[in-house]
C-alpha cells in the first residue's frame, strides 16, 4: 500500500475485513534496542543519583546487569507469545545512525521516536521528541522501519510541535479508526490539529486528544484499552478529553466514552502508574498482553477479565520511567514478505 492508497485496505484489516486497533492486531514482528551490551548504561550508572534524571532522563541510576537481563525476560515473553523480535542493531547497527545508541540509555525505548498504525502497515510516522538528547533517534528508528519497507508519512510539524510515540495510541471505536492522543509534559496541544490534517481523512477518522495531569509523561502511563472489552487507567492523571475531527471538536468523558462502548475500565491509583507503570502494556494480538509484574493489583484484574497476560520483572528497567509498550515498536504489515526474510534483519 503506497501512501496515497486508503488505510482500509484488505492488508491492513483482520480476516473478516474489520479494522484492528493496536490491543487486538497482532503484529508480524516488534522491534527492540538492548542498550547495555553497548554500554550505554554506564553513564548513567556512573553518575550521582540525582544527576540520573537531568542528564539521563531516568528517574534513578540503574543496574546496567539487571537491566539486562529484564529486557531479555521480555524479549523471551515476545518470542514465547509467537511474535518475532527484531534487534534494532539488525537493521541499522552498520549505518552513522545506530552511533547515537551506543550512548544513549533511552534508545531502549523504540516505541518513541516513530509510530506504526496497525490500519496502515505500510506507513510510519516519525515522532518530534520533547527532550534534545532523545531527537537523533528519531533518524535511527526512521531508518530501521525504512529498512523493513515502510514509508515516511509526511506531516507538518513547526515551533511548538512534540510528538512521542508513548502519546499515540491506535485505537478503534464502533468501526472509526481513532487516534487516543496524550498532550501535555511531553507530545504538545499544538500536534493536534497538525496530525488531523496530516492523518485525516485517508489514514484514520477522529482523534480524541487526552489532557494528561502534571507528572504523567505519556498516555500509555495513564490510559490504555488492552482488548474489545477492557480499558487500565490512572483516572487522576487525566484532565480532559477532546474529540477532533473534520467537522470540528468537542469535549468528551474519555472513561465515559469507554463504558457507552461497553469496556469496563480497570482503575489503578496515580502513584502506581508513575511507578510501576501499571497501565502499560505491550499488546500482542486478542488478549494477549506482556506487563511488568510490579502492580499485583492491576496483574490479577486484568487476568481475570480474560487477558493471557505475562508478567515480566521490570524493577530496575522502570527507573527510565516507561514499561514493556514503551521497550517495543510493532511492525503489522509484511513489509519484505510474510516471514519477514530481510536481509539482516531478523535475529535467531
Amino acid at each position: 500500500m503506497t501512501g496515497q492508497e486508503k488505510s482500509g485496505s484488505p492488508g491492513a484489516q483482520g480476516s473478516r475485513g474489520a479494522i484492528l486497533a493496536e490491543h487486538s492486531a497482532r503484529p508480524r514482528a516488534v522491534i527492540v534496542h538492548n542498550p547495555a551490551p553497548l554500554g550505554a548504561f554506564y553513564g548513567l550508572s556512573a553518575v550521582p543519583a540525582e544527576e540520573a534524571q537531568r542528564r539521563y532522563l531516568f528517574r534513578e541510576r540503574v543496574d546496567s546487569q539487571r537491566a539486562s537481563d529484564e529486557h531479555d525476560g521480555l524479549v523471551r515473553a515476545i518470542s514465547r507469545a509467537g511474535v518475532s523480535v527484531i534487534t534494532l542493531r539488525s537493521l541499522v547497527g552498520a549505518t552513522p545512525h545506530f552511533a547515537q545508541a551506543r550512548t544513549n540509555p533511552n534508545q531502549l525505548f523504540t516505541r518513541d521516536a516513530a509510530i506504526t498504525l496497525p490500519w496502515a502497515p505500510a506507513l510510519y510516522l516519525s515522532a518530534r521528541m520533547a527532550e534534545p538528547l532523545r531527537r537523533p533517534e528519531e533518524a535511527t528508528m526512521g531508518a530501521a522501519l525504512e529498512a523493513l519497507g515502510l514509508t515516511r508519512l509526511a506531516w507538518e510539524g513547526g515551533h511548538g510541535t512534540v510528538l512521542e510515540g508513548g502519546d499515540f495510541v491506535p485505537f478503534v471505536r464502533e468501526g472509526r479508526r481513532c487516534v487516543l492522543l496524550g498532550y501535555g509534559t511531553r507530545t504538545t496541544l499544538t500536534t493536534v490539529p497538525r496530525l488531523r490534517e496530516a492523518l485525516l481523512p485517508d489514514h484514520a477518522d477522529e482523534l480524541i486528544a487526552v489532557e494528561l495531569a502534571r507528572g504523567s509523561l505519556n498516555l500509555d502511563g495513564t490510559v490504555l484499552p488492552v482488548s474489545d472489552t477492557l480499558v487500565i487507567a490512572a483516572p487522576d492523571n487525566i484532565v480532559s478529553a477532546t474529540h477532533w475531527d473534520s467537522t470540528g471538536t468537542r469535549a468528551v468523558d474519555l472513561l465515559g466514552l469507554f463504558e457507552e462502548l461497553n469496556m469496563t475500565v480497570v482503575r489503578v491509583g496515580r502513584h502506581a502508574a508513575r511507578t510501576q507503570e501499571a497501565c502499560n502494556y505491550l499488546c500482542l494480538g486478542p488478549n494477549t498482553a506482556i506487563g511488568y509484574d510490579m502492580c499485583k493489583p492491576a496483574v490479577r484484574a486484568l487476568r481475570d477479565h480474560g487477558i493471557d497476560l505475562t508478567a515480566v520483572p521490570g524493577s530496575e528497567l522502570v527507573k527510565g520511567t516507561g514499561g514493556p509498550r514503551c521497550m517495543s515498536r510493532p511492525v503489522y504489515g509484511p513489509p519484505c514478505s510474510d516471514s519477514l526474510t530481510c536481509p539482516q534483519a531478523c535475529d535467531a
